[in-house]
């Protein structure tokens, strides 16, 4: 999955506390340029590939546009997004409309997503967040500065991953070890058995990651 949003949203700043991945964090435009990604734990043994993705800015100039598409298109490939609107901004609802529309240029305006309003301890006034609470009952309002709302967050990253990509079994020759390492590496893998004639193991199984073992899912055709 990507974050996405408007520049100075506190992107980086999730991606750092979900991973520990050390991005730089500054209040200026474009501070990271570069995707990075990194494996997040999201408690019920649920681990997945975040991504970090470069601020997006109101009316960004097509050669920006160009210059940045490699970091930009991480939001294509991702499964889904994490869509953070900085809500103590005077301008937050023009900057989440922005992040939208950048995402519609890049083919990535359908993509499930999950909205994040950050920086909720920077809101003196209850009725403009209890009036976001009303607007958007399915965002999660946390304070990334503060760490509050980060396990609620958890709870419905970790549900998004499952709603998404619901287990499966695989039944893997007992001479394809190797195929259990890959999923090890690349999956989830949420059980493990031997029988006398398959290794069985129940993963969650990213699409990237299928190819190498669809054959072997349960139910599969030959």
């Amino acid at each position: 999955m990507s974050i996405v949003g408007y520049t100075n949203a506190g992107k980086s700043t999730l991606l750092n506390v979900l991973t520990d991945a050390g991005v730089l964090q500054e209040d200026k435009l474009f501070a990271t340029l570069d995707p990075t990604t990194r494996r997040a734990p999201l408690g019920g043994g649920v681990e997945v590939l975040l991504t970090d993705t470069v601020g997006f800015i109101s009316k960004l100039p097509h050669h920006l546009v160009d210059a940045f598409r490699s970091t930009l298109e991480e939001a294509v490939h991702a499964d889904f997004l994490i869509h953070v609107v900085d809500a103590s901004h005077a301008d937050w609802d023009s900057h989440r409309l922005t992040t939208l529309e950048v995402l519609g240029t890049l083919g990535a305006g359908t993509k499930p997503q999950v909205l994040v309003f950050n920086k909720m301890d920077a809101l003196a006034d209850d009725v403009l967040r209890r009036g976001l609470e009303i607007q958007y009952p399915e965002a999660l309002f946390v304070s990334l500065h503060r760490g509050t709302g980060l396990d609620a967050l958890k709870v419905a990253l970790a549900a998004m991953v499952k709603k998404l990509h619901a287990p499966r079994l695989y039944h893997l020759p007992l001479n394809r070890g190797d195929l259990v390492g890959y999923l090890y590496k690349n999956a989830q893998v949420l059980a493990e058995r031997y029988t006398e004639t398959a290794i069985e193991v129940e993963a969650l199984v990213p699409p990237a990651a299928l190819a190498a073992v669809a054959a072997f899912a349960a139910g599969a055709k030959p």
